[in-house]
């Protein structure tokens, strides 16, 4: 039984989830023949190792997030340091996320549709979302991964099924198995696990200490959501063609058909289920990022602050949204995955320090 701690399975299913449609697929698809599968299976062996050493750390401060962890033994400065660092960190995390998310919709419903206006859209919700305590955040998790995930194991099963899934450009790129793996997609695969790292404001949910079957799940889980992830779009549209999309998934589930169902492209029903998840994922992100700052500044005036806050995330948000297709987004993001695997590391051995001198 995974019991209470499903929480904590929740938070990194729903990083899984998120993968798929904006980054990890159409990025380790650029390294299908040079070392794209060893590099899978080492950024599942560092991902689970990464995410274990995460949780012996905050299982040490049960029901506690961050902020109030770092209130028993750092000094001020210090902590302000490290909070405010992490807020943006979570912050352009989310951001990157809904960007991308909206670029989609711009491409694929109308491309005369302003991009302003669908994200002030979407910053409406968020802007109601993450100021929720993290306890309403978790439990509005759970509900959207019960009402969808259900519906996006269809479309990966219809996809597998499918009369167009060519098995032999998958068997072509499995023939490169033993190529040597590289630094870039172990790092950009690894993404997938980072769902632990909100860990960092959800401890407060957690009162006792993760259980060795959440491991098991996010280990096999994570297996089958890299490889299926990665190799569906190559069997869908070819080792070689499957370069030329910025998104793959997205044309793969426009490849797909529901002949008896009242919506008969595929494509429509995974964009109304992704925008569920995309929204959850940068609530999660934001939400963190709040909490993280909040943190800072315990206050009279924290209601005026948190205000501020706001104004400034939404602020930032549009700004980004104006010269999203003058800042290189696929670089931007692909570098961002890749300098993220590294905070992750230098975190973790952090906090061990931090534990080390509180023991």
């Amino acid at each position: 039984m995974v019991g209470k701690n499903r929480y904590f399975l929740y938070l990194v299913i729903l990083n899984m989830l998120t993968n798929v449609i904006i980054f990890v697929p159409k990025y380790l698809i650029q390294y299908r023949f040079d070392g794209l599968i060893l590099s899978m299976l080492l950024a599942t062996v560092i991902g689970i190792g990464l995410m274990y050493l995460d949780t012996i750390v905050y299982a040490r401060f049960p029901g506690q997030g961050l902020p109030e962890i770092l209130d028993l033994g750092l000094n001020k400065p210090l902590k302000i340091f490290v909070l405010v660092g992490f807020s943006f960190f979570w912050f352009i995390a989310g951001l990157i996320s809904l960007l991308g998310y909206i670029d989609i919709l711009h491409r694929i419903i109308n491309p005369e549709l302003s991009k302003v206006w669908l994200l002030v859209a979407f910053l409406v919700v968020l802007g109601f979302v993450i100021q929720l305590p993290t306890r309403k955040v978790m439990y509005l998790l759970e509900i959207i991964l019960l009402l969808n995930v259900p519906f996006i194991g269809f479309v990966f099963i219809k996809a597998l099924t499918s009369d167009y899934l060519n098995w032999d450009s998958i068997f072509e790129v499995v023939t490169h198995a033993a190529t040597v793996p590289k630094l870039n997609p172990v790092a950009i695969a690894s993404y997938v696990f980072s769902g632990y790292a909100n860990i960092i404001v959800f401890n407060r949910l957690l009162k006792e200490k993760i259980k060795s079957i959440n491991f098991v799940i996010i280990f096999f889980v994570s297996l089958l959501t890299l490889f299926t992830s990665v190799f569906i779009p190559i069997g869908m549209h070819g080792s070689d063609g499957v370069q030329e999309y910025i998104y793959p998934w997205i044309m793969t589930a426009d490849s797909l058909r529901l002949p008896y169902s009242p919506v008969e492209r595929v494509v429509f029903l995974f964009l109304m289920l992704y925008i569920n998840i995309t929204l959850i994922s940068v609530s999660v992100h934001w939400h963190v990022a709040f909490e993280l700052m909040k943190g800072v500044y315990k206050s009279k005036k924290s209601k005026t602050n948190n205000r501020l806050l706001m104004a400034f995330f939404f602020g930032l948000s549009i700004l980004a949204v104006l010269r999203f297709d003058f800042m290189h987004p696929e670089l931007i993001s692909m570098y961002w995955l890749i300098a993220r695997f590294f905070v992750e590391i230098i975190a973790i051995i952090g906090f061990f320090f931090f534990l080390r001198r509180k023991i």
